[in-house]
């Protein structure tokens, strides 16, 4: 019963793993919410370096943009863009929920 209470996957969309609980924080034994907390601090750990790579990925991909004759290459560029922006997007919240705050330190590539 206890490993159904919460959960850790590898999100491949992010690249990272993220917590899931199943339960409210409160219904987990203490040594499980310790366990979690414990997991949570790993995870919340490995963000800003997350943010980091996709920053420069989207930088290498913004000057590629600058480059590009063809429409269609393009709407490409712009759309892996979007969903770079998009990662950043959710890796912060992803932090922000985990940690009550925001990334306090200056990630930026």
């Amino acid at each position: 019963m206890e490993s159904s209470l919460y959960e850790v996957k590898f999100d491949h969309r992010l690249k990272i793993f993220r917590p899931y609980l199943h339960v409210e924080y409160d219904q987990l034994p203490m040594q499980l919410q310790e366990e979690f907390e414990l997991k949570c601090q790993e995870i919340c750990s490995k963000i800003p370096d997350r943010i980091k790579c996709l920053e420069q990925e989207y930088m290498q991909k913004y000057e590629a943009l600058k480059e590009v004759d063809a429409e269609d290459l393009f709407f490409q560029l712009t759309d892996e863009l979007n969903e770079i922006s998009s990662c950043i997007c959710d890796l912060n919240l992803l932090f922000l929920q985990i940690e009550g705050a925001y990334i306090s330190q200056s990630i930026h590539a």
